[in-house]
């Protein structure tokens, strides 16, 4: 009986101590992505609500302007079979929510899930902004 726990609680430590894949199932990848606002490409992230596919993370990332200095950077990665590589999502093109074409999950501008399989949340990436120079990192 005591080995026998002592595997389990071995077994649990290991998985609930495993850095490399969050909860989701989205692994965890290193993420240092700079962009330059005034740069003619990412002009769409001048005006509020305007947003950008960037490379970087395990899919891409989708960076949104939400106000005036506040910008937000999701894992493109859906969180419904994230090993899939069609689970990729996109914002829709009312602008209004993002969706992923091939589960048909779809999440709200903030990456919680609205509808469709998927239960977690968009990975959210950590965004900085100094001058003109947007800085999304993990």
């Amino acid at each position: 009986m005591s080995k026998y726990f002592h595997f389990v609680l071995l077994f649990i430590l290991a998985v609930a101590c495993n850095p490399s894949i969050e909860e989701s199932g989205v692994p965890n990848v290193a993420v240092e992505v700079e962009i330059n606002l005034n740069d003619i490409d990412n002009i769409a992230l001048k005006q509020i609500g305007g947003f950008l596919y960037v490379q970087g993370g395990v899919r891409g990332i989708i960076v949104r302007h939400e106000s005036q200095n506040l910008y937000k950077a999701y894992e493109r990665n859906c969180t419904f079979q994230p090993a899939d590589f069609s689970a990729i999502v996109e914002v829709h093109s009312s602008g209004f929510y993002i969706e992923d074409l091939s589960c048909s999950s779809t999440f709200d501008l903030n990456g919680f899930p609205t509808g469709g399989p998927a239960e977690f949340p968009l990975k959210e990436y950590g965004v900085s902004l100094a001058g003109d120079i947007l800085f999304i990192f993990n």
